[in-house]
Parts: structure tokens; C-alpha cells; sequence
């Protein structure tokens, strides 16, 4: 957690002090160094929450996100109880209890506000934003998203809270129709993150920046953009995002006229889809194939799909279905 190092290097640092000043004086007693075990185990359950997220095993996340809550409750850590209220929320939100999700960022807020972190701050707001983007309340979002950017942006203009913030309000923006602004947030956002090569929130910066584009009918600078996030998640290896980045150029070079282009990408999207068990991707990429394969004299491999296709609809109506994975923002 970054407040728990800065915190307690500034608390090292002050100690030092002190023994300095006491050393003149030979009967004085020796200070103590500063003990941050609690705060520690708290970032380390964080970390194996931030783990559980990644493999989309919200419920697991949670629960390490609550103990490491309640380790830095214990010892009146705010910035922890803050940081940590946010992760709930984000667990919260992707298994869709938006109530309780709305609890922990109101929660993450109030803490924010006593700790005076303008950061801490910006980051509950932006998931207060959140939910209410995922309740459909668009205009309730954008008014958060605004909130989170002005808090951020008091901390300078590379931290990765504010880069955050202007890419959620740029999704707010474009559901609202205003794409230009939009645009130009996501414009801004990227520029961050490509100088702090923060490269999986690239991806998805240029994700949505080639949505927004496309959206405008700029097809080519939207299938530039979709290659560059390909490229930026790439580098992230975000398997789940490269198989959505493979669909879009897919799609995009179809609208360009690049039909052999397209072939090759839907065929990768497929295989990458498949491969980190998205089977709607997988779906609409034999879907693509077979309705190309006329058009680029592959008959032969349009049958093998749609036989495969076939197969992947009777397998799934015979299993439950899973929760389709949601790209934070990303249409």
C-alpha cells in the first residue's frame, strides 16, 4: 500500500531525529524504533486480495480485503481503513451488490476526508462514480467523476488517481453523447499513463478512446487506437483485455475494407478468448469467420467453424452460465 510505505518512512525518519537529539545527553533512554507490523500484515492481505481480483475470484478478494480493513482499524491507520474500504467496494461492485459497494466508498470517503489524502479521496470518489454508472444513473456519475478529477488533480498532474479519474469521467461523457470530450480525456489520460507506463490502464484508455473514435466514424485512427491498446496490453499481458483488443481491431479493419486483415484477427480473437475461457468472444469471432469466409473463397474453414460453433452452443446450454466478464468501462 503506497500510504503505508510513505507513512512509515516519514515515522522512521522522525524517530531518527529524536535519537540523534536524545544521544547528547548520556543518561538519556534509547528510543524505540517504530513498529508497523499490523500496518505491514495489512498491506500483505491487501496484496492477496489485489490477487484474488485478478483471477476474478471476487468473493475471496473480499474476504482478505475485510481483514486487512479491520488490521489497520485496529491500529487507527486511516489512510489504510480508506484504501482498503475502496478495494471492498471494488470487490463489492464487480459481484454486482451495489448497495454494499455504495457503503464501502462512502466509507473509503469519510476516511479519505480525515486523513487529508487528496488522492484517497479522488479514488472513493471515482468508485462512488462507479456504482452509479453500473445502476445506469449517468448523470449522478459524471457529477462523481468530476469530483474525483478535482480532487486529483491537486496532487499533480502524473499520479495515477487523476489519470483514473479522467478516463472514468471520459466513459461518463461518451454515454452522454459528448464524445469530443470524451476524447480528449482519455487523450489525457493516456499521455499519463504512457509516461508512467502504467501499461494495462493504457490499454484501456486507448480501448475506449478507439470506441469513442469509431463512434464518431473515424474508423482508421479508431483501428490505429484498438492496435495500440493490443500493443499496451500486450506489454501487460492482460489476457482478458487482448482477447477484447483482438475483437475490436477485428471488427474495425472489417469496417475498413481490410476483410483479410479481419479474418486474422477474428481467428486470433477466437483462440485467445478460448483460451482465458471467454466464450462470447469466442462466439462472435466464429460468428465473423463464417460470415467471411464466403467473401475470401475459405468455404471449407466457414463449415469447420460453424460445425465448431455449433458444438460451443450445445455445450454451453448444457452448462450453467458464467457471469460475462466485465472490462472496467470498456463497451
Amino acid at each position: 500500500m503506497m500510504d503505508v510505505r510513505s507513512r512509515g518512512l516519514s515515522l522512521a525518519m522522525f524517530c531518527t531525529a529524536a535519537a540523534l537529539s536524545l544521544a547528547a545527553c548520556s543518561s538519556a533512554p534509547k528510543v524505540p524504533e517504530a513498529v508497523f507490523e499490523t500496518a505491514n500484515k495489512a498491506a500483505g492481505l491487501s496484496k492477496l486480495g489485489d490477487g484474488f481480483m485478478a483471477k476474478r475470484q471476487y468473493s475471496a478478494a473480499l474476504e482478505y480485503y475485510r481483514q486487512a480493513r479491520a488490521a489497520s482499524s485496529s491500529v487507527d491507520d486511516i489512510g489504510g481503513v480508506s484504501a482498503e474500504s475502496s478495494s471492498e467496494g471494488r470487490a463489492l461492485l464487480a459481484l454486482e451488490s451495489f448497495d454494499e459497494a455504495q457503503a464501502a466508498y462512502e466509507a473509503s470517503q469519510d476516511y479519505a476526508r480525515m486523513s487529508g489524502e487528496a488522492t484517497a479521496l479522488s479514488r472513493a470518489q471515482a468508485g462512488l462514480g462507479e456504482v452509479a454508472f453500473a445502476r445506469g444513473d449517468i448523470a449522478s456519475a459524471l457529477e462523481r467523476f468530476e469530483e474525483a478529477v478535482a480532487a486529483a488533480s491537486t496532487t499533480g498532474a502524473g499520479n495515477k488517481a487523476l489519470a483514473v479519474a479522467l478516463h472514468d469521467r471520459g466513459v461518463a461523457e461518451a454515454a452522454s453523447g459528448k464524445l469530443a470530450e470524451a476524447i480528449a480525456d482519455y487523450r489525457a489520460a493516456e499521455a499519463s499513463n504512457l509516461k508512467e507506463k502504467r501499461w494495462a490502464e493504457l490499454g484501456a484508455n486507448r480501448y475506449a478512446l478507439a470506441s469513442a473514435l469509431a463512434a464518431e466514424g473515424k474508423i482508421a485512427e479508431a483501428l490505429a487506437q484498438a492496435t495500440a491498446a493490443l500493443d499496451a496490453d500486450k506489454r501487460a499481458e492482460s489476457s482478458r483485455s487482448i482477447a477484447l483488443d483482438l475483437a475490436a481491431c477485428a471488427s474495425l479493419s472489417a469496417k475498413a475494407g481490410k476483410k483479410s486483415e479481419a479474418w486474422d484477427y477474428w481467428r486470433r480473437a477466437f483462440d485467445s478468448g478460448m483460451a482465458v475461457n471467454d466464450p462470447k468472444t469466442g462466439r462472435k469471432a466464429l460468428a465473423a469467420l463464417i460470415a467471411l469466409a464466403p467473401e475470401l473463397g475459405k468455404d471449407a474453414e466457414g463449415a469447420r467453424y460453424a460445425t465448431l460453433l455449433g458444438k460451443l452452443d450445445e455445450a454451453e446450454s448444457k452448462t450453467p452460465g458464467d457471469d460475462e466478464e466485465r472490462r472496467k468501462h470498456r463497451p
